[in-house]
């Protein structure tokens, strides 16, 4: 059967200019792709790069109060939330929200990609409280599991009994009592 279009698009050179721009379009697409795949390679590179560059000394921490576990407890029970605390600690060591500040300005946990399933909100929550823990000796940052939210974050105690949160992946802080919606904290776990 003879085929008008094809025989009208041969005369007009349309088919040809077609043909062409399709093999065309198909190269350049292999091309962005390829390019784009090795974009992706070299700001994974970039971003491992950067965790082995030293980084600056941590902050000096000037104020440190003790307090024990049975004052925590007061803390948490006093924000009628039903929290259920797993203790970790007799002795608790905490500094005020100036000194806190600046340890959060240097801690670099809020800089690292999120991985669903493999590295995602409750692994920047242990990764937070560790660095904490390790580089300043205080053990004042909650890891927060709130089930009801399906998230995981931190919460600090400060030596005055002010409490805030923490979302690690941002470095964004909250009044415990003025928090968005996805921080329950109802009946949630603190490993405190």
């Amino acid at each position: 059967m003879f085929n008008w279009q094809d025989f009208l698009g041969n005369l007009s050179g349309y088919k040809l200019k077609y043909e062409r721009c399709s093999l065309n379009f198909a190269e350049c697409s292999s091309h962005l792709k390829d390019i784009g795949s090795k974009l992706i390679e070299a700001e994974n590179t970039i971003r491992q790069l950067e965790l082995l560059v030293p980084r600056p000394a941590p902050p000096k921490i000037d104020l440190i109060a003790q307090k024990d576990t049975n004052w925590i407890q007061q803390v948490l029970d006093s924000m009628n939330l039903d929290i259920v605390r797993l203790p970790l600690d007799q002795t608790y060591y905490l500094t005020d929200q100036s000194n806190f500040l600046n340890i959060i300005s240097w801690d670099w946990t809020d800089r690292i990609d999120y991985l669903k399933e493999r590295f995602d909100c409750e692994n920047f929550a242990i990764l937070f409280k560790s660095i904490v823990d390790l580089y300043f000796n205080l053990n004042q940052v909650a890891l927060v599991i709130d089930y009801k939210a399906g998230h995981a974050y931190n919460l600090v105690i400060y030596p005055n009994g002010n409490v805030m949160l923490l979302e690690p992946q941002s470095d964004v802080m909250w009044a415990w009592n003025v928090r968005p919606n996805v921080y329950t904290l109802e009946g949630a776990i603190a490993l405190i």
